[in-house]
């Protein structure tokens, strides 16, 4: 077998195990969008989804909890200026009767996390809230992609929990940014994020499907965010995916 014939079979086992490269955690939008550019997301333009965070059954622990952030678009900071920006619901209730409060900066929220932050992310630094949740008795999946929608290896499934989404209620021009992951724990403290979908594999609802930016009031606080939870149950859906 000669160098050329040896380089180029190379080359297609490396393409081909790059190609089948799944990643731990990744979040889709059912009937979402991919787009490439600043953003890199699943996108939809709709104000009421299903947004589906997955977990390679081989790689996430149904024992550990994996957080959602919903932040929100465009960067947004305390000016002073009062705004209503209206409401969004997750699964049927409002993010403002969640027992917490929104945050500003970059996920993860400092007071569970010693450091470790969310690498640079052009939505960053803005409000977002922070939901826990467990992959334990979802659904699982054939692993894909969703970058480019490709398979993953034969026999290999991911665990689908399902987020049903109402943005509709939200201040014109505003849009929300869902990332994905997880915190370490020493001596069961929460330290710094562990795993997380890469920012090419997270979810966003724009107004338009290429996320750029729109002239807005800024809200004086996340209060007026309005945005909230219920218990976080997985959905079965029917499977946009054959």
């Amino acid at each position: 077998m000669n160098l050329k014939t040896l380089a180029a079979l190379a080359i297609g086992i490396l393409g081909t195990n790059t190609a089948l490269a799944i990643p731990t955690l990744q979040l889709d939008i059912d009937g979402g969008t991919y787009v490439g550019g600043s953003e890199e997301s699943t996108v939809t333009n709709d104000p009421t989804f299903d947004l589906w965070a997955l977990g390679d059954t081989s790689g996430v622990n149904t024992a550990f909890d994996y957080y959602l952030s919903i932040a929100l678009l465009p960067q947004t900071q305390n000016i002073g200026d009062v705004a209503n920006l209206g409401g969004v619901t997750v699964n049927g209730v409002a993010l403002s009767t969640f027992a917490g409060s929104a945050e500003y900066g970059t996920p993860p929220i400092e007071s569970v996390s010693s450091g470790g932050e969310l690498g640079p992310h052009d939505v960053f630094d803005t409000y977002y809230y922070e939901l826990m949740f467990s992959f334990s008795g979802d659904p699982t999946i054939a692993s894909y992609d969703t970058q480019d929608g490709s398979a993953g290896p034969a026999g290999d499934e991911l665990f689908k929990h399902v987020f049903q989404i109402d943005a509709s209620a939200l201040a014109s021009g505003y849009g929300l940014h869902f990332d994905l992951y997880t915190y370490g724990e020493t001596n069961g403290n929460r330290t710094a994020i562990t795993e997380f979908a890469p920012f090419s594999h997270d979810a966003a609802y724009c107004i338009g499907l290429n996320c750029e930016p729109v002239e807005v009031s800024e809200p004086s606080t996340l209060a007026l965010f309005g945005i909230g939870l219920m218990s976080l149950v997985a959905v079965r859906r029917r499977l946009r995916r054959a």
